[in-house]
């Protein structure tokens, strides 16, 4: 048995996490969750899970190595305190403070990385304690294997202490769809392709493709209704590209829901127009309401797992909306082999992606 630490900085639900957790305890060893942000979500899952759960508290300062020192401190001494064997640190916050903490405690620090490139293309990717993180860090978990190789290649990180490891998941903690709730949407929609859109409402989720492609199928006659899922910092740029196609009765923005199986499940198309990503939480959830995505080739980890054709659509990101279109209007005249790929999906994801076919592959950071 292991004294196991799950260490970040997160304020939403972190389904992959809440499912590996829970394993651990199955498997006999004690978890704690330190969260550098206050939670509405996790107190109560880690206490259904049997994991003790505790926020850092810090009072508010505009000192940034003020609050450094403190995080630093705060984790030597619960390491210290509660005998800690293996610390699974996540997102860049939290991973910093944990790499500077790895010389101070014995605890084997695991510095677990999410994103692929998102790093470079926001600009962050000089900054020290981003830099310092990685090169710093013993041991590093990637999400997907493009993740692993990006590192390498681009950021010269050691190839022997990165270890690539997919996202698992207890898939029931994705919740089901309320079916009413589908009822009610299928019957509103039932003459329209209900397309459907996940994701932060910033330039490289690229949710104004989604918009496109709507519109596009309009103008070629065919009736169609987006419902786009999330929010952020080009909400308002995307409200105005909607009035200005007259799309206000077509595309609905319904920011964050609380279950998001009851929009995937009546809708015909998963929109993934993101050129971001690592290993993309949402196609997993549409895979599970056997739902047919479209995405960009090269991007993440998809073209380990998503055949176009075959269970998904793979289209060129440089022309997402024109290939969505044509790829669309194709299956609207063979449904059945719509049908089949998002069966097909299914499959493929609960295959590489069921928290008891991943949780083995961390064995090797418990001694």
């Amino acid at each position: 048995m292991s004294i196991i630490l799950f260490y970040t900085s997160i304020r939403t639900r972190v389904k992959d996490q809440e499912s590996l957790m829970a394993e651990f305890v199955k498997s006999r060893h004690r978890v704690f969750f330190l969260n550098q942000q206050i939670n509405p979500y996790l107190p109560d899952l880690c206490k259904s899970a049997g994991v003790t759960y505790e926020t850092v508290t810090i009072r508010p300062t505009r000192f940034t190595s003020l609050r450094i020192i403190y995080y630093w401190f705060h984790l030597i001494q619960f390491i210290r305190n509660n005998k800690v064997d293996v610390v699974y640190s996540h997102l860049e916050p939290a991973n910093f403070i944990a790499v500077l903490v790895q010389y101070f405690v014995k605890a084997r620090i695991v510095v677990v990385r999410h994103h692929l490139d998102l790093a470079e293309l926001i600009g962050f990717d000089e900054d020290l304690s981003y830099r310092l993180s990685y090169r710093l860090a013993k041991d590093i978990i990637t999400v997907s294997a493009a993740a692993r190789r990006y590192m390498i290649e681009r950021e010269k990180i050691k190839a022997l202490k990165i270890h690539h490891i997919n996202l698992g998941y207890d898939f029931s903690v994705f919740g089901t769809p309320t079916p009413e709730k589908v009822t009610q949407i299928r019957n509103k929609f039932s003459e329209s392709i209900i397309l459907i859109s996940v994701g932060r409402l910033d330039s490289f989720k690229r949710p104004e493709q989604s918009i496109e492609v709507c519109s596009m199928l309009i103008e070629k006659g065919h009736k169609a209704h987006l419902f786009l899922l999330g929010s952020g910092e080009n909400e308002s740029t995307i409200k105005t590209r909607i009035s200005e196609l007259g799309l206000q009765n077509h595309v609905e923005l319904l920011g964050y829901v609380d279950n998001v199986m009851d929009y995937l499940k009546p809708s015909d198309w998963l929109l993934h127009p993101s050129i971001s990503e690592s290993s993309c939480v949402v196609v997993k959830e549409a895979a599970l309401a056997e739902l047919p995505v479209i995405a960009c080739k090269g991007v993440g980890d998809f073209d380990d797992y998503l055949i176009s054709h075959g269970n998904s659509v793979l289209v060129d990101r440089d022309h997402f909306a024109e290939e969505a279109v044509k790829e669309i209007i194709y299956f609207e005249n063979n449904k059945t082999e719509k049908v089949d790929m998002g069966r097909k999906l299914k499959e493929i994801v609960v295959s590489n992606f069921d928290i008891r076919t991943v949780v083995s592959q961390y064995n090797q950071f418990h001694s």
